[in-house]
C-alpha cells in the first residue's frame, strides 16, 4: 500500500515539476527561440491575426452591409494565406453558399482594445459574392469526379 502511494506520488511530483521549476520570466524577449532548426514564436505581434479570431469574423462590405462570415481559409504549402471561404446567405449558416476571395482584398478591422478582430470589410456586395462561383475544396472536388466516374 506505501509502496503505491509512493509511485503515485513520485508519479504526481514527475509531472508537476518542471511546472514548478520555471521562474516566470521570458527568457525569448529578443525573438523566437531557434532549436534544432524549428522556430518558437514566443508572442503574436500586432501585426498577425489568429486564425480563431479570423474564422467567423463578420464580412462587412464597404457600405456596411452584412455580406456574411468567414468560413475557412486556404494556405498554402508556405503557410501563407491565400483565400479566405466567405458563408453568404443561408438561415444560420445552413444553405449558405461559400465563396472564395484572396486574403489581400480584405481590410481587417481590430477591436478597439486590439486584441481581436471586430469584422471584415470587402470591397464586394453580397450580391457580387451571390453571383460568384461556389467554392469547391480538393474533398468536395474528389467527390464529384469520383461520381462522373
Amino acid at each position: 500500500m506505501i509502496t503505491r502511494q509512493f509511485a503515485l506520488a513520485a508519479l504526481v511530483l514527475a509531472a508537476v515539476a518542471p511546472a514548478l521549476a520555471q521562474d516566470g520570466s521570458d527568457h525569448t524577449t529578443t525573438g523566437p527561440l531557434r532549436a534544432t532548426g524549428a522556430t518558437y514564436p514566443a508572442r503574436q505581434a500586432m501585426s498577425q491575426w489568429l486564425g480563431s479570431n479570423l474564422i467567423g469574423a463578420t464580412v462587412m462590405s464597404a457600405s456596411n452591409e452584412t455580406i456574411g462570415r468567414i468560413a475557412n481559409l486556404v494556405i498554402n504549402e508556405d503557410g501563407a494565406i491565400e483565400s479566405v471561404v466567405i458563408a453568404v446567405g443561408g438561415l444560420l449558416g445552413v444553405g449558405a453558399k461559400e465563396v472564395a476571395v484572396t486574403y489581400r482584398s480584405l481590410n481587417i478591422v481590430r477591436t478597439r482594445s486590439g486584441d481581436a478582430i471586430d469584422h471584415v470589410t470587402l470591397a464586394a456586395t453580397k450580391s457580387d459574392l451571390r453571383h460568384a462561383a461556389e467554392f469547391k475544396t480538393l474533398t468536395r472536388q474528389m467527390a464529384e469526379r469520383d461520381t462522373r466516374r
